[in-house]
């Protein structure tokens, strides 16, 4: 496709002016044509994102680029060459593990590094809330030259499994075998993200397999599986209060005591599932070995350094800075600070 005479096309439809025949790479856009005013730079920005099957960042958009065709053309430029280099440099597949194929999505930096970023899902729905998140995050950290790797646990996503079939232990298989391929890989250095309920599945892993990391960046950290637990199942409990049904936390319990599998918010909940994040109370000691442990999170936990001390981890930092509750929110979030601080952590 002919940039030049794409842009001006867009340009001629946008300003709907018999002169924009006339446009060329010098022509001025900004203070050289009244009609070329804010609507107009809107609505450019939509067209060009269309005819080029593009989304262009708002960072990356100022009044500079509009000075004239030419400078509009060089922006569309870069934003191909940097899309391009983005599809090139990241390759889904899926693994063979344990637990059955496992899909992922290796994002390689330009050049060949040696260190590679491990991201562990959280739980249920909220993994698909966070899924633009950990590949922003993911594509952010490839511009400092650090592959990333983002999967899908057993009977979640697009890997192998329903989620009625998942179980604690069977992720943290999972993840030891996520691992043991990045390491075959080449990667010598390997260090996790792991968001919300998945910082509780990374520090489990990590105790349980005397797995070596030299960094742990959590998200917004659950580390009290019961608790979690309850609030999940709170869900379905409000549900059928609006539908006039008498299910409470207390009954619903019972019944994966029993042995019987619920749904909840469109996912099937084994026993066998509930038991192990029951087990995993906010009392829980566990050993990771005095593993870096990086704090993020939209608000202060005064509990961080008790629980890393409890997990077995050295705090390191603790991080609050301005995003939204990304997991709780049926549209995906953009959460700049959350990515920016997570690459701080893992470059500094």
């Amino acid at each position: 496709m002919n940039i030049e005479k794409t842009v001006i096309e867009t340009l001629q439809e946008v300003l709907q002016l018999a002169q924009c025949s006339a446009l060329s790479a010098d022509s001025r856009l900004l203070g050289g044509m009244a009609e070329f005013d804010s609507l107009a730079v809107a609505s450019v920005i939509v067209g060009l994102e269309e005819k080029f099957g593009l989304e262009f960042d708002e960072e990356d958009i100022h009044a500079e680029i509009f000075t004239s065709v030419g400078t509009l053309c060089h922006f569309v430029d870069q934003q191909q060459n940097r899309n391009e280099k983005t599809l090139q440099a990241t390759r889904p597949f899926f693994f063979s593990a344990r637990s059955g194929k496992l899909f992922a999505m290796l994002h390689s930096a330009s050049e060949r590094s040696k260190r590679c970023i491990l991201f562990v899902p959280p739980f249920a729905e909220e993994m698909n809330r966070s899924r633009d998140l950990m590949t922003a995050t993911a594509v952010a950290l490839n511009e400092k030259g650090i592959a990333c790797c983002v999967f899908d646990l057993s009977g979640t996503g697009d890997s192998a499994g329903d989620f009625a079939a998942a179980r604690w232990a069977s992720w943290q298989s999972d993840l030891h075998d996520m691992v043991k391929m990045l390491r075959s890989e080449g990667f010598e250095t390997i260090d996790l993200v792991a968001i919300r309920l998945g910082a509780l599945l990374a520090t489990e892993y990590t105790s349980a397999y005397a797995a070596e990391f030299n960094r742990i960046v959590v998200w917004d950290p659950v580390f009290d599986g019961a608790r979690f637990l309850d609030q999940f199942l709170r869900i379905r409990s409000m549900a059928a209060m609006i539908e006039g049904k008498n299910e409470t936390v207390k009954s619903l319990q019972q019944e994966l005591n029993d042995g019987n599998s619920i749904e909840v918010g469109g996912y099937e909940l084994h026993p066998q599932l509930a038991l192990a994040l029951r087990a995993c109370d906010g009392q829980k000691k566990c050993d990771c070995g005095g593993t870096n442990l990086y704090w993020v999170g939209c608000r202060e936990d005064p509990s961080a350094n008790e629980t890393a001390e409890r997990i077995g981890c050295r705090l390191i930092r603790q991080v609050v800075t301005d995003y939204s509750a990304y997991w709780s929110t049926a549209e995906s979030s953009a959460a700049p600070a959350l990515i920016q601080a997570t690459v701080d952590c893992l470059t500094s």
